[in-house]
């Protein structure tokens, strides 16, 4: 079976967050399993809580990480997942992440959850994958997570400022006909656990649209 792009939500009980971050850091950094390969880790800015994007090569190895470097963490209080077996990262952008940490850039980001309207859940997912370029946001995947109760459509933005982003959402993204609705949170800050390789094969597994 290909990859699977896992995207978690870790919900911090409130009191904990400095100490169940660093905690939740600690396990990942040293989490090694040929199975699952953590790529980066946000923290988001609406409130203390934390995400946990993975690359997952066995699914059947998926839960037990959950449970032991995640969910065993003091300070959690429960977790979520968004489930993408397929979709489309854009090479350049995806690249720019694995960087993150080396101080190069520290650009705003977010993430755009898209409810679509059923019947056009093709047409409207082409039309965000050709989106065209724009000066100040870049778009580095639209992911498919129609098993999801939040979200048909998973968008990821970085670019100068979170006003362009914003601005990106309500021009760009929920003009396109056949987009319902959409949910946009910020991303605060970045802790890239995964090296170049890992995000080659994140492109590689699902590649640009043509």
């Amino acid at each position: 079976m290909k990859p699977t792009l896992a995207v978690i939500h870790v919900d911090i009980a409130a009191g904990q967050d400095e100490l169940a971050r660093e905690r939740l850091l600690e396990n990942l950094r040293n989490y090694c399993n040929p199975c699952l390969t953590v790529l980066w880790v946000n923290w988001i800015r609406e409130r203390a809580d934390v995400r946990v994007v993975c690359l997952i090569h066995d699914l059947e190895h998926f839960d037990e990480f959950l449970i032991d470097k995640i969910r065993s963490t003091p300070g959690v209080r429960g977790t979520s997942a968004q489930l993408a077996f397929d979709g489309m990262v854009r090479c350049d952008a995806a690249m720019d992440i694995s960087m993150l940490n080396s101080g190069w850039d520290r650009r705003a980001a977010a993430t755009v959850q898209v409810k679509l309207q059923p019947g056009r859940d093709d047409e409207v997912y082409q039309a965000l994958c050709h989106l065209p370029p724009h000066e100040q946001v870049d778009l580095v995947w639209v992911v498919k997570v129609f098993h999801s109760s939040d979200a048909d459509l998973q968008i990821l933005l970085i670019g100068d400022r979170t006003a362009a982003l914003t601005g990106y959402v309500m021009s760009w993204i929920r003009t396109v006909p056949g987009v319902q609705d959409t949910t946009l949170t910020s991303v605060l800050d970045w802790r890239v656990l995964a090296d170049a390789e890992a995000f080659v094969a994140l492109c590689q597994r699902f590649p640009e649209a043509t």
